[in-house]
């Protein structure tokens, strides 16, 4: 007798697919490796760059020229103003990961009708979180990249550099947290997802 639209297997039948991993996943081990080089020269030519021109908006400030908004914003540099926020979201992710590790071992499931849409709801989440990380990581990355600048700039004795090594350091630390807790999130989550059956 074929399932009926009450029964978990009609479900969790055909319409259910296990998803697709990530494009980064399905890339041979050595694309892998030379993507994270590229970005790591991405980020520390990215550090080069950003003290390169903190420097001449910093002279052309001390000219006595008017800067607009944004670069006044690149010649102040770093500041604890931009330090809070990969903080915040580092709490956050540490709050989520708590609370994942806290959970029931087996998802809420109410009637048998909606495990598939509970499902294609929790591998949504999972792929909104994967862009997250994504994008988490290449920020991290781009600040690691300034710190490793600035930090170079102050043994060299770089007045700039000196100046802001410190809070680039705690921007790019709180980001760096963020990124390593919202990576546990998602291995927890998708161990959890493979556990349920929903990838």
């Amino acid at each position: 007798m074929p399932p009926t639209a009450e029964s978990p297997a009609a479900d969790t039948g055909a319409a259910e697919r296990p998803m697709r991993g990530a494009w980064i996943d399905r890339l041979p081990p050595r694309a892998q490796l030379a993507l994270v080089v590229l970005i790591g020269v991405l980020a520390a030519g990215w550090g080069t760059a950003s003290l390169v021109l903190q420097h001449r908006l910093v002279e052309m400030q001390q000219q006595g020229r008017v800067l607009g908004a944004v670069e006044a914003f690149f010649a102040d540099g770093s500041s604890w103003a931009t330090a809070w926020p990969g903080w915040a979201a580092a709490f956050f992710f540490l709050l989520s990961v708590l609370r994942l590790l806290r959970g029931n071992p087996e998802p809420p499931l109410g009637r048998a009708q909606s495990v598939h849409a509970m499902r294609t709801s929790l591998r949504r989440e999972y792929r909104v979180v994967r862009v997250a990380l994504a994008l988490v990581d290449v920020l991290a990355m781009l600040d690691l990249g300034r710190l490793g600048a600035y930090v170079v700039g102050t043994v060299t004795g770089d007045a700039v550099a000196r100046a802001d090594v410190l809070t680039v350091a705690a921007e790019s630390l709180g980001l760096l947290c963020a990124a390593v807790l919202l990576t546990v999130w998602m291995l927890r989550f998708r161990a959890q997802l493979e556990s349920w059956g929903a990838l």
